[in-house]
């Protein structure tokens, strides 16, 4: 086992590709192998193998890359931990030259073969098993480190979404400050507007009654003072009209910034932002592992949604439940689902979920507030998307299932005609 503190003492005290680096460096001087590479399959599944780093007759080589077909790594990406003492040549004749062979494959943290660690040598393997045994300890190794890699680069990559993210919140922060400062301005002129038109309203309806209670009343005065009344509600029925057209044509629908996204990145960082809270009520939040769904919608309103369906299986699942968050990708559109364990709903509630300021038969668990209009907001996000919502429940008591329903691309525009 002295080979096995020798590999050790190489890679003591190296983290990351230093260590990957070291590694293959250490099993090609102790092995006395030919060629020694760790590798990431390419492909789905993997084709080709590409190496991460790679010894030749202990020269490091760059820019490996080889069809897994008819060689022996095709079995190892397949599931399989292979060893061929001598003669490798003779079952893969694309191994020509060599003699021995030790293949080791290297999983992902969902447990996918994503790679392997091989050894492979111009003369027969004496002590294979042992041979076998060391490499595995040190795939092993190898392994722990290569999800470990991946978990700081998911990570970085959150951070930089974040950031990002952010950035569109704060420049759509900026633009809903001018918009609310606009209609507050067209709030005011319309106040402005309406309030003449009042005042001369009420000032010829008393004026006409006065001139009604006279001893000897002038109707034709009567009825011109209480005509000029009917034109100014007339008038103040127009602008009540003309604004309530405009509040229609403005909330048809939202205005969508679209931009090319990872959805399952959007998932995440609204899993995140509602994680401390479930913490706090002791619930168990759990995201289901997904792959990258590209997809092109409006970041910040997304997340939006999706944070208000999870918010509120937090806010209504008792202390000690679970609330489980899954990804389910379609040919056209995904499928955002969040299930809870908490208090169901009834059928009058699955009627009026989404309705605005609606109040449901479920309380807040743990003294949160409620407005009514976040499942209404989730709706309107996913109907400006063209996609839907919905909610499902077997009853009080037994939880309930929010089902949001995106497509993945926006919709195409028709062609204008020629004329």
């Amino acid at each position: 086992m002295s080979q096995v503190l020798l590999i050790a003492r190489s890679i003591a005290g190296e983290t990351g590709h230093r260590m990957l680096a070291s590694l293959v460096e250490a099993l090609s001087r102790h092995l006395d192998a030919t060629f020694v590479v760790v590798t990431y399959g390419e492909g789905t599944p993997p084709s080709h193998a590409r190496a991460l780093y790679a010894m030749q007759d202990r020269k490091a080589v760059e820019g490996v890359r080889y069809s897994l077909e008819g060689t022996p790594c095709a079995r190892v990406y397949a599931g399989e931990t292979l060893t061929v003492p001598c003669g490798i040549a003779d079952l893969y004749p694309r191994e020509a030259g060599l003699e021995g062979y030790i293949g080791i494959p290297l999983r992902d943290a969902g447990g996918d073969v994503a790679g392997h660690l091989a050894v492979f040598s111009d003369t027969p393997i004496t002590q294979s098993e042992v041979a076998t045994a060391i490499t595995t300890i040190f795939a092993l190794r190898a392994e722990a480190e290569l999800r470990r890699l991946a978990v700081e680069a998911e990570r970085q990559r959150l951070i930089d979404d974040l950031s990002r993210l952010n950035t569109r919140l704060q420049r759509g922060y900026g633009e809903l400050r001018r918009e609310n400062a606009q209609k507050s301005g067209l709030m005011g002129l319309i106040a402005h507007d309406l309030r003449r038109p009042l005042s001369a309203m009420m000032s010829q309806a008393e004026l006409g009654l006065a001139r009604s209670r006279a001893g000897t009343p002038d109707m034709a005065r009567v009825a011109a003072a209480f005509a000029r009344v009917i034109d100014n509600a007339d008038r103040m029925s127009g602008l009540i009209d003309a604004t309530l057209d405009r509040a229609r044509a403005e909330g048809e629908a939202l205005r969508l910034g679209r931009h090319d996204c990872d959805l399952t990145g959007l998932v995440r960082i609204a899993a995140e932002a509602n994680r401390e809270e479930a913490a706090r009520k002791s619930i168990a939040l759990r995201v289901d592992p997904a792959p990258a769904i590209p997809a092109e919608l409006d970041e910040p309103l997304v997340i939006s949604a999706i944070d208000n369906l999870i918010s509120n299986a937090v806010k209504y699942t008792p202390p000690g439940g679970a609330v489980q968050v899954t990804l389910e990708p379609g040919p056209d559109s995904a499928t955002v689902s969040v299930a809870d364990t908490g208090q169901g709903l009834t059928p009058d509630d699955l009627d009026r979920a989404f309705g605005r300021f609606q109040t449901l038969s479920a309380r807040p668990t743990g003294g949160e507030s409620s407005t009514g209009l976040g499942l209404a907001n989730v709706r309107e996000i996913a109907r400006a998307h063209g996609g839907t919502v919905r909610a499902e429940s077997d009853g009080r008591g037994k939880g309930s299932r929010f089902c949001l329903t995106l497509p993945l691309r926006a919709p195409a525009r028709p062609e204008a005609k020629r004329t």
